[in-house]
């Protein structure tokens, strides 16, 4: 604990680590962040995505996403990402309905559109995979093109 600290710096060095890739003392940060100001939305997204580079706590990242979205529900950096962990734990349709959102609140990420594209696949539908792996290439998602050429051509 650094003594003198409040909610925002706790989050600032937060921040730091995470930049400096120690993800397990970003955590840390970001927790006791929390602790300061529970209502702090940003934290929770940071914790939840140091977490999901870390992997292995899939359900606490979810919970963290989860929060950070009822705190501030037009993230929608917030909604693709807590997808792509629904999307690891096997629920794609709770990653699709995450992705959707992103894609309501942002309709010009290209990311997420793959991102769907790939749940659609998933779901063994290739039609829909195809809609959104077209789009998120007209948006300007190079990585898309060999999912096209393989699955949709």
């Amino acid at each position: 604990m650094v003594f003198g600290c409040n909610g925002a710096d706790y989050y600032n060095l937060g921040i730091y680590q995470a930049r400096q890739g120690n993800q397990e003392k970003a955590i840390e940060y970001f927790t006791k962040a929390i602790e300061v100001n529970p209502k702090d939305a940003d934290a929770y997204y940071n914790r939840a995505y140091a977490q999901h580079l870390l992997g292995g706590k899939e359900k606490q990242t979810i919970s963290d996403y989860s929060k950070s979205l009822e705190l501030n529900p037009n993230d929608n950096e917030a909604h693709m990402n807590r997808g792509l962990i629904y999307m690891k734990m096997g629920n794609n349709e709770k990653a699709i309905s995450d992705y959707k959102e992103s894609i309501r609140i942002n309709p010009n990420y290209s990311i997420v559109y793959g991102n769907l594209g790939n749940a659609y696949k998933l779901k063994l539908d290739n039609e829909k995979a195809c809609e959104n792996w077209k789009k998120s290439l007209e948006l300007g998602n190079e990585n898309v093109r060999p999912r096209i050429k393989m699955n949709c051509e």
